[in-house]
């Protein structure tokens, strides 16, 4: 009965890995996310973000204060980021997970839109495509 068991794991655990794909399916779904943050008196931007699982780093491109250099590392953020962020959405696709200057952890999984508490600065995320 034992050789029996084996012998079907065996042929089982064979024949998926000579079905597998050349590429894994998380390779073929990776594609640049859209992850909208949304702070007070609406104010918003929304950021193309990669979905293979690297950290990056949150900025609005249009923001006027970005140019201006700061000594610290926080005033530097705030200074790229100026927006207190109150809820961050996700068009879908993918698994993310941000976290705020004061500590904030906040996760989306798909579509859909969450709450930051308390809102504060987002400075960095990652995703991973599904």
């Amino acid at each position: 009965m034992k050789t029996f068991t084996i012998s079907a794991a065996l042929a089982l655990l064979t024949s998926l890995v000579s079905a597998a794909p050349a590429t894994t399916p998380h390779e073929a779904r990776q594609f640049q996310a859209q992850i909208t943050f949304i702070g007070a008196a609406d104010g918003s931007f929304t950021q193309s973000v990669p979905t293979d699982g690297s950290l990056f780093t949150i900025r609005p491109s249009s923001s006027p204060a970005s140019m201006f250099l700061q000594t610290s590392v926080a005033n530097l953020i705030s200074a790229a980021n100026p927006l207190s962020v109150s809820k961050i959405s996700s068009q879908g696709g993918a698994t993310c997970g941000f976290s705020g200057i004061d500590g904030s952890l906040t996760v989306l999984v798909g579509a859909q839109t969450v709450d930051v508490g308390p809102p504060q600065t987002q400075i960095s995320g990652s995703c991973r495509a599904f």
